[in-house]
Parts: C-alpha cells; sequence; structure tokens
C-alpha cells in the first residue's frame, strides 16, 4: 500500500537554460525538468511550496502551487529543518494559512516574522510550560499553531472583517512567543534563562518586529500589543476583540490538552479525574444504547 506524506519544501529554478529546477528538504535535493508536471505553476525565483511525498519509493510525487509569501530560500530551509515529524501537520497550517492573508501590513509583519531565524529555532523546539500544558518539547509550536488557527477559524464564524480575521490569526501564533526564553526552554543554561511573565518577554522577542509594525500602522500594533499582553484579573472586559478572540482559543486549546492527558488510558466509564496541581476534569458519560 503505497502511503503518501506531505511535507514543506524550498523549490529554486536551478538552471535557466535547461528550464531545471530543484527541490530542496531537510538537506535532500530533487531536480525536475517539469516535463510530467510535477510542479504547479514554477516561478522562477525560490519560493515555498507543499510536496507530496511517496514515502516507498522516497520520491517526490507532486508540488503545490507557490505559496503566496516573500520568503528567501534560507528561510524556508530553516523551517524544514527545524521541524519534527510530529510537527508537520502544524507547520502546513502554519504556512498555508500565512500565505492566504489579505491584510498586506500583516502579511509582512508575519513573514518578517517567519524568516528570523533567531526567533524561529527556538520557536520549533520549545515547551509551551514546565509542567501544565503542551509541556513536551516542540509542543509550544504546535499549541501555537492551534490557537491561531482556532482563532481565525472564531472570526469567520462570527463573520468579522477579514483584517480582524488575519490579525488573530498572527496573534494568536505568536501570543506565547516569549516562553523561548524561559528557564524550562533554557536546557541548564541559568544565565540566559529567566523566570516570570512570558507575556513580557514576548516584546523583547519580537522587539524589531512590533517597532516595524508600529510606524507602518498604529492600529494594528496596538490589536497585537493587546494579544501579547499578559491578562489582568481585575478587567471585565476586553478593549479589542481579537484579544478576547486570541485568549479564548488558548484556554480552549490548553484545557483540551490537559483532559486528554488526565484521561488517557482511563476505561471509558471513568468520568471524573485528576491532573497536575489538584485540578478536577470531568467528561460526559457514553451515549446509552437504544433498545
Amino acid at each position: 500500500m503505497i502511503q503518501y506524506t506531505q511535507q514543506l519544501v524550498a523549490v529554486t529554478k536551478s538552471d535557466h537554460q535547461n528550464n531545471l529546477w530543484s527541490i530542496f528538504h531537510r538537506g535532500k535535493q530533487w531536480y525536475t525538468h517539469n516535463n510530467n508536471n510535477q510542479l504547479k505553476s514554477p516561478l522562477d525565483s525560490d519560493y515555498a511550496a507543499i510536496i507530496t511525498f511517496d514515502e516507498q519509493s522516497k520520491q517526490p510525487v507532486s508540488v503545490s502551487a507557490p505559496f503566496d509569501l516573500d520568503v528567501k530560500l534560507s528561510t524556508v530551509l530553516c523551517h524544514t529543518s527545524c521541524c519534527a515529524t510530529q510537527q508537520r501537520a502544524a507547520q502546513i497550517q502554519l504556512w498555508t494559512t500565512a500565505s492566504e492573508l489579505c491584510d498586506p501590513t500583516l502579511k509582512s509583519f508575519l513573514t518578517g516574522v517567519l524568516s528570523d531565524t533567531s526567533i524561529m529555532q527556538s520557536f520549533y523546539q520549545a515547551k509551551a510550560s514546565k509542567s501544565y500544558h503542551h509541556k513536551h518539547e516542540g509542543e509550544l509550536f504546535i499549541h501555537s499553531v492551534e490557537v491561531a488557527v482556532n482563532a481565525r477559524m472564531m472570526a469567520v464564524q462570527y463573520n468579522l472583517p477579514k483584517r480582524t480575521q488575519d490579525c488573530v490569526f498572527t496573534g494568536g501564533l505568536l501570543h506565547d512567543v516569549g516562553k523561548v526564553l524561559m528557564h524550562y526552554n533554557t536546557g541548564n543554561d541559568n544565565k540566559t534563562g529567566v523566570n516570570g511573565q512570558h507575556e513580557s518577554f514576548s516584546f523583547m522577542v519580537l522587539a524589531e518586529h512590533l517597532e516595524k509594525l508600529k510606524q507602518q500602522d498604529k492600529s494594528l500594533f496596538e490589536a497585537m500589543s493587546a494579544m501579547l499582553s499578559a491578562q489582568v484579573a481585575s478587567r471585565k472586559y476586553y478593549d479589542y476583540i481579537e484579544e478576547a478572540i486570541v485568549r479564548s482559543a488558548d484556554r480552549l486549546s490548553a484545557h483540551s490538552y490537559e483532559l486528554g492527558t488526565a484521561f488517557k488510558n482511563k476505561p471509558a466509564d471513568q468520568l471524573f479525574t485528576s491532573a497536575h496541581g489538584g485540578r478536577k476534569y470531568k467528561r460526559l458519560a457514553p451515549a446509552q444504547k437504544i433498545a
């Protein structure tokens, strides 16, 4: 039985005279003249795309149309080399949705962050927490993409403007980026690892990109800052609906993960359990069979 997988790849036209393209993925390189239509609407410059890969023959079957993102070959290669197997689905979701963003300023901002290898290398490797949700290496990336995608879906469901849909996706993706500096993500290096509110560290990590966003669009900068800021318990409402959406998607992702962990390997008829930190969880009983 043939098994196909989909993965992010970098494509570049390596020989203009002979109409030859190169496909790069995790240290491997394939060549194609595109006589068999492996490539869809290829560009003459470097671009990112999705490859459909035959796991049996270890050969590419087809390559998608280029993503509408202005990225360098080195950026794509960084993402493919950093991505673990369990992150591939999230990576495809990230690049697919990022290429669909309509707001040019947000798209430029996100492309800049994705192209910042100093951020991305840590982002792919980090945990989302020390002992709560998404607590394993690489799960910060999975959690962040999940929040971004679900936040965008919520904005679409409520028929909010495209700009808001783009904004919550971007803010959802980056809402926890400051965690790459947390002590539990820096190994035993106590000189660099910090402890505190990760939301504050997000502004440090994104400082250069946020400054550029502020210069280009003050309103977007303010909304992005709201989504990145620490939540104040005494607040009764959110100034920006974008912040409310991202925080809702964040809570749902964390709760769903912890619920799954708490009930893992538990019998189906066990409806109550506890988790780390004394949290109590309940779940619905299975549907009763109608006689």
